[in-house]
């Protein structure tokens, strides 16, 4: 099986309050979009042992590290009889990005493992298992606008905001990363917020940028000052909105044209000029 695990943006991201599991509740909006891996995953006729193979961004990690490995692992631990499997990844989504790239992969494993061994496992079913795995990993099961509430396991099937439709999405990745522990360390709780993300999402997208709060940006920012520069930069250029993606240092920015166009953007090829050699991703939603 070939899969193309896909990465996600957050609109909006409230911390609520710390749980007594060490836990945070939250309160997001998750989109899937196009930036995706590559994963292959085969039967490993005669083989003894499970191999891995992992190509680009994070393949120096150890293997037992990465989430497609601990995927099979946690399925193999409750289904012994899963044959050895041969699983190749290919890496494209950046990491340290807040665009949930390793969730992905280790949901994608556990749809592929579950189809080529007929586990007959449902989606409910494999949200469970893949919760033991990170807070994102469910999302990516059925990869659908969901509003993610709890420590990120509760999802509430959302309508596409009808403002997205039409945009244009852009997102960038600079070479800086923060891990997520850190963020939350530092990060402002708001329990006032609960509630009322997915009202605020039908309103018009002009108004999202006074409305639509991701709360690690000013734990983020004040790390990284760069990075809330860029923010103005795509406002700068056009962004209807512009904001942080998860605890990440990716940035992406809405915008009503292609912004990457010299036919469309609002400075033609200007902005490319800012982006020069930083990974991007650019889709119409």
């Amino acid at each position: 099986m070939i899969l193309h695990p896909h990465a996600k943006i957050n609109l909006g991201l409230r911390i609520l309050r710390r749980r007594s599991d060490g836990y945070h509740d939250i309160e997001s909006c998750m989109l899937p979009i196009g930036w995706a891996d590559q994963l292959t995953v085969t039967l490993a006729s005669g083989a003894t042992d499970d191999r891995y193979e992992i190509e680009g961004l994070a393949g120096e990690l150890p293997i037992e590290r990465n989430l497609i490995y601990k995927a099979v692992q946690l399925l193999r631990a409750r289904y012994p009889e899963i044959p050895p499997l041969r699983l190749k990844l290919v890496k494209h989504i950046p990491t340290e990005a807040g665009l949930g790239g390793g969730s992905a992969d280790a949901a994608y494993t556990l749809l592929a493992v579950n189809e080529l061994c007929h586990l007959e496992l449902s989606p409910e079913q494999l949200e469970t298992l893949a919760e033991e795995l990170g807070s994102d990993c469910p999302f990516f099961i059925q990869s659908r606008p969901v509003l993610v509430t709890g420590r990120g396991e509760r999802l509430t099937p959302l309508t596409m905001p009808s403002a997205l439709l039409g945009t244009w999405l852009l997102v960038v990745k600079p070479p800086i990363g923060m891990s997520t522990a850190e963020a939350y360390q530092q990060v402002t709780r708001h329990p006032e917020a609960e509630g009322k993300l997915a009202t605020l999402l039908e309103r018009p997208i002009a108004h999202w940028r006074e409305l639509i709060v991701n709360d690690f940006e000013s734990v983020v920012f004040a790390h990284y000052p760069e990075l809330a520069a860029l923010r103005e930069t795509l406002y700068r250029h056009g962004a209807l909105y512009a904001a942080m993606s998860g605890s990440g240092t990716a940035l992406y920015g809405i915008f009503p044209d292609n912004p990457l166009s010299s036919a469309t953007a609002t400075v033609p090829s200007s902005l490319a000029a800012h982006l020069a050699d930083l990974p991007v991703w650019l889709e119409r939603l």
